[in-house]
């Protein structure tokens, strides 16, 4: 007498499903969920949660203020996004953004608003195009050299800058930031607006030119891309490039929205920024990621600060927070890759 039994895997249309079948199909329908929902996903559990542990903190008022602070923090990593995309990293952003910030506030009597902040680009542009020409052309691993990088700032910063000079904050650069507007009938600061914008500009230089998607060929397979004829070092060294600029103009921002700036203001960029662009699902290892799913990640992140606080745990529980969730998503990652 043979078994009439039937694997799962096997089982005709129409038939009740097994464990193994059942597991199957919630995988296959998490697959089909852009990776760039998860975290908006992540971010609508955690608002609920907080309004659990708090109620007033689901009002409209409050998601705004979580929109607005991870905003910021998405503008201060949307230039390390591009440097995992092409499988680097950029731990040098936390004092490019300080000195680009105190560089404008510097130049701002001399040059004028548009000036200084020409002049801020234009140093986030030289500081990205010395780390990429060392990593491209001298072979220095992404981590050493942009790490180092981020020291010999600081350095500068301290020798450079005389503090004490630097407080007026130019008026065009409140209006565009900190100044509240009303969107859609909601008040608020300008800067959520702004780096929307910027989001949709990058995304679609990202997704839509020859030189974004090359970003992502570079970051898969950097020695395929190189027999395929892609100028390999000269596309790193352009995602450097636009990595400094950015972190740049997150200087100026942040500068713009605090109204205050110091030689450690970069600093609690260094840790939340890789964290908003794996979160944001970007694979750590190169060839993925994306800004919007940036936003994302950093919207998770706000709103973990946001439960910090409720809960009053300190910033030093915010840090190891944002610790264990990197640690968390890239062995995931790795379990997913090597499945």
């Amino acid at each position: 007498m043979t078994s009439s039994t039937v694997p799962a895997s096997q089982s005709p249309a129409g038939a009740p499903s097994g464990k193994p079948l059942g597991s199957a199909s919630v995988r296959q329908l998490g697959s089909r969920i852009p990776r760039s929902t998860w975290p908006l996903i992540a971010f609508v559990v955690l608002f609920v949660i907080g309004g659990l542990i708090r109620p007033n903190l689901i009002t409209i008022d409050s998601l705004v203020g979580t929109a607005t602070f991870a905003i910021i923090l998405a503008i201060a990593s949307f230039g390390q996004t591009i440097a995992v995309i092409q499988a680097g990293i950029d731990l040098s952003v936390p004092n490019t953004i300080a000195f680009s910030a105190l560089a404008f506030l510097g130049l701002v009597a001399p040059f004028g608003p548009v000036g200084a902040f020409a002049a801020a680009l234009l140093t986030g542009a030289v500081i990205g195009l010395l780390n990429g020409v060392v990593i491209s052309k001298l072979g220095l691993t992404p981590i050493v050299t942009t790490i180092a990088m981020n020291g010999l700032l600081f350095g500068a910063i301290l020798l450079v800058f005389n503090f004490s000079e630097l407080t007026a904050i130019p008026e065009s650069l409140l209006a565009i930031t900190s100044a509240k507007i009303s969107l859609l009938g909601v008040e608020t600061a300008a800067v959520l607006p702004l780096g929307l914008v910027l989001m949709g500009v990058l995304q679609l230089v990202l997704s839509f030119t020859g030189w974004g998607r090359s970003l992502f060929v570079v970051g898969s397979a950097a020695e395929v891309a190189r027999l395929g004829g892609l100028p390999v070092d000269r596309i790193r060294i352009g995602g450097y490039v636009l990595s400094g600029v950015l972190a740049a103009f997150a200087g100026v921002v942040i500068v713009g929205y605090y109204q205050q700036a110091s030689a450690t203001m970069g600093a609690s960029y260094l840790l939340s920024s890789v964290a908003a662009v794996v979160v944001g699902g970007a694979s750590i290892f190169g060839g993925r990621g994306s800004v919007v799913g940036t936003v994302g990640g950093a919207l998770v992140l706000a709103q973990v600060s946001t439960l910090v606080a409720v809960l009053n745990l300190g910033a030093n529980i915010q840090q190891l927070i944002y610790g264990v969730i990197i640690l968390l998503v890239i062995s995931l990652y790795g379990r997913r890759n090597s499945a």
